[in-house]
């Protein structure tokens, strides 16, 4: 789990410091920075986890060349290509289930039997060349209250990075600095003489970030595949569901369609078809009467049906993160991705981060955890010359009205307003 995340120079956020509990919606108008600061999240799980630093930031959905994840200067960026060099950071305060609590997932995450750590890592690149190098690394154990033991498990030591060994921690073995990689991320550094990094590569490897496209990766033909997600742009989503239904009793497969079926009531089935001459996947959904493939149904449709498959899947990752979820959704059905999202968070033991400009999906969410208040937190991500800042929305009691949320996301653009007219069920979306 994440607790608390600290980004620096990653693109429009400068230097912003964020508190992250059970579940964190993130709202904002359109450019303020809400998939920035999501797509710093994904990018600190990649540097701990891919072979390259550069396979890190090269990849969708990360947007943009990896010189464009580094904050521009005044001079945009030209004044960057033409700079010494550039360089971002990013420090997380991670969670992660102490081995005595590894077999009791629910308890891990629920606070008690967890251990809790504290990683850095700064990226710098050479814009003449392209070339990437980690500048500086570090992991610590934390205590109880927070204070960083004594021992880090990787620390910069003048031009090397110290990496301690269980029980060794007087004799570290060292590495050179400025190597494309992260300690974090070399499978050297594994097994029961590097436990603290062990368990939080682990951790970062099952973040998961989602930036759903309905319009075409959803659509396109696949074969049958063992995933164990639906894929960052729900580009897997057949081939997970033809695996989830082949299960004996196919009981995650059921508890998807019937999910499916409460949201929208006039869905009957959900089924997966093998073309044998084809060898390719259809997704199928019985609706008044008749099938309909995954080619032509709604994307709203689509997009609802990704989400319960999240929900139910029983391989998933201990935190998930959402790029507008609403979107392509009536506003009546606004509240159902509420409810789901906040059961996913408070029920399955999901980690679960927002973004959304949807005034009344922040106020459903909060009536939908009202009884757990202290493990949501609604952010508000804005513009503050150029730069993002992000700050807490202040609540004027104990429950508010989406008319406080809409005054937060005021704008006089013509795009702001017809979302507000969408949220408010006065238009379709």
């Amino acid at each position: 789990m994440l607790t608390r995340l600290r980004v620096s120079r990653f693109k429009s956020i400068l230097d912003e410091t964020v508190e992250f509990p059970r579940l964190t919606v993130m709202f904002g108008v359109n450019a303020a920075g809400k998939s920035n600061l999501l797509e710093a999240i994904l990018a600190l799980s990649r540097l701990g986890t891919e072979r390259t630093a550069a396979d890190a930031l090269v990849d969708p959905p990360i947007r943009g060349l990896p010189i464009e994840a580094f904050a521009f200067p005044e001079g945009g960026l030209p004044g960057l290509l033409t700079s010494a060099g550039a360089s971002f950071r990013l420090e997380a305060n991670l969670a992660t289930p102490s081995p005595k609590a590894a077999h009791e997932p629910n308890k891990g995450r629920s606070g008690t039997g967890v251990e809790q750590f504290n990683y850095a890592v700064e990226l710098a690149m050479q814009p003449k060349s392209g070339a990437l190098s980690v500048r500086d690394e570090h992991l610590v154990r934390l205590t109880a209250d927070g204070r960083p033991t004594r021992s880090p498990r990787i620390e910069k030591e003048g031009d090397r990075i110290a990496v301690r060994q269980m029980g060794k921690a007087g004799h570290p073995c060292h590495e050179p600095l400025g190597q494309n990689h992260t300690i974090l991320s070399d499978p050297r550094f594994s097994g029961s003489s590097y436990p603290a990094i062990e368990r939080c590569r682990s951790e970062l490897a099952g973040w998961r970030v989602y930036y759903l496209d309905p319009r075409v990766s959803m659509r396109a033909a696949k074969s049958p595949t063992e995933v164990a997600d639906i894929g960052v742009l729900g580009e897997n989503i057949a081939p997970f569901l033809y695996r989830l239904q082949g299960q004996e009793g196919a009981t995650h497969f059921r508890g998807i369609v019937r999910t499916l079926r409460t949201i929208i009531p006039s869905i009957e089935d959900v089924k997966v078809d093998l073309d044998e001459r084809r060898g390719t996947l259809d997704v199928l959904i019985r609706q008044n009467g008749k099938d309909y493939s995954s080619r032509i149904i709604s994307e709203g449709t689509l997009r609802l049906l990704a989400l319960c498959c999240i929900t139910v899947n029983p391989w998933g990752g201990s935190l998930v993160g959402f790029e507008e979820p609403e979107n392509g959704v009536h506003p009546r059905r606004i509240d159902l991705i509420a409810k789901l999202l906040v059961s996913l968070a408070m029920r399955r033991g999901r980690q679960v981060i927002v973004t959304t400009h949807s005034p009344l999906f922040c106020e459903f969410v909060l009536r939908e955890s009202k009884e757990r208040e202290c493990d949501v937190s609604l952010l508000n991500v804005a513009q503050h010359e150029g730069r993002t800042k992000v700050g807490p929305f202040p609540l004027s009691g104990p429950m508010y009205q989406a008319s406080e949320i809409s005054g937060a996301l005021e704008s006089q653009s013509e795009e702001s307003l017809i979302v507000s007219l969408a949220t408010r069920g006065l238009v379709d979306g």
